[in-house]
């Protein structure tokens, strides 16, 4: 098994290839360095030897690479991106989290969500909504998706902070997913999450709001046409004087709510830090 490694030497990263190798008399592993690759920043799949181009721990580690110039790393998220698509249409749940553990040994799960998971459903859906990709296999790809979300929830959690976010959608939304990824980051950063998602009634929103008291109410949208059911559930959830955040791929830069704060369409990266915010 091969994978790359890393050194931070006066505060410059450096990488090597190294390969895991099976000591019978210590009966134990041992890495035995093949290459020195120089500058972390500088390593391009060109610097690997031909014969460990294509291994999957070499791929990743690229694609995570986050110190790579922009046009470097979005070509090899691009080759993660392809492969994470097809383990999940393949309905493959161990090739997905083997991806998504050697992704975050350099990277971290707000990027993997952000970078490759996020994007990868989005193409998803994509191909069933253009008649590219039956329905079946829709159906494979997101079950497998909601499985590795469900796996990636139980790592170890932080210390909570003894804080509840309430998540929901508006009506009319019936996406799971990105819902699942907000709650498994919010729950491994030491958050209790209420996750209403998806399109629970308003009635009832408002009713678990009354009853749980949460600290803050987190709405996700998708689809442009539901911006109108989600700005009359944040009318209707102004009387809790809650803070309110709304997220989703469907917002966009002139869409402003009163009393609520609005996140980009990619933000999970700023996720948590509008979340410490608008809950001092």
């Amino acid at each position: 098994m091969v994978f790359l490694r890393s050194k931070i030497v006066k505060n410059e990263s450096y990488s090597y290839l190294v390969k895991s190798k099976w000591n019978s008399k210590r009966k134990t592993s041992q890495q035995e360095t093949i290459k020195y690759l120089g500058k972390t920043s500088d390593v391009t799949l060109e610097d690997i030897p031909d014969k460990y181009r294509n291994d999957s721990s070499i791929l990743t580690f690229l694609s995570s690479n986050n110190q790579l110039s922009g046009k470097k790393h979005e070509e090899y998220l691009t080759i993660s991106k392809k492969r994470m698509i097809k383990f999940l249409l393949d309905g493959d749940l161990d090739k997905s989290i083997s991806l998504y553990n050697e992704f975050v040994k350099s990277s971290s799960i707000t990027k993997f969500y952000e970078d490759i998971l996020r994007p990868v459903m989005y193409d998803v859906g994509e191909l069933w909504r253009t008649g590219k990709l039956d329905v079946g296999d829709e159906h494979i790809a997101s079950n497998t998706a909601m499985r590795l979300i469900e796996t990636i929830g139980t790592k170890p959690k932080t210390r909570s902070k003894g804080k509840t976010i309430l998540i929901c959608t508006p009506s009319g939304e019936y996406h799971a997913i990105p819902c699942f990824m907000m709650e498994t980051y919010l729950t491994l950063n030491g958050y209790n999450v209420i996750n209403l998602a998806p399109s629970a009634p308003s009635g009832s929103i408002l009713s678990h709001v009354s009853e749980k008291k949460p600290d803050l109410v987190l709405i996700s949208v998708t689809l442009r046409e539901h911006i109108a059911a989600c700005n009359r559930l944040v009318k209707k959830l102004e009387k809790f004087k809650i803070p309110i955040v709304i997220g989703g791929q469907a917002l966009s830069d002139s869409d402003n709510f009163s009393n609520a704060k609005c996140l980009s369409a990619n933000a999970m990266s700023e996720l948590s830090k509008v979340v410490k915010e608008e809950m001092r």
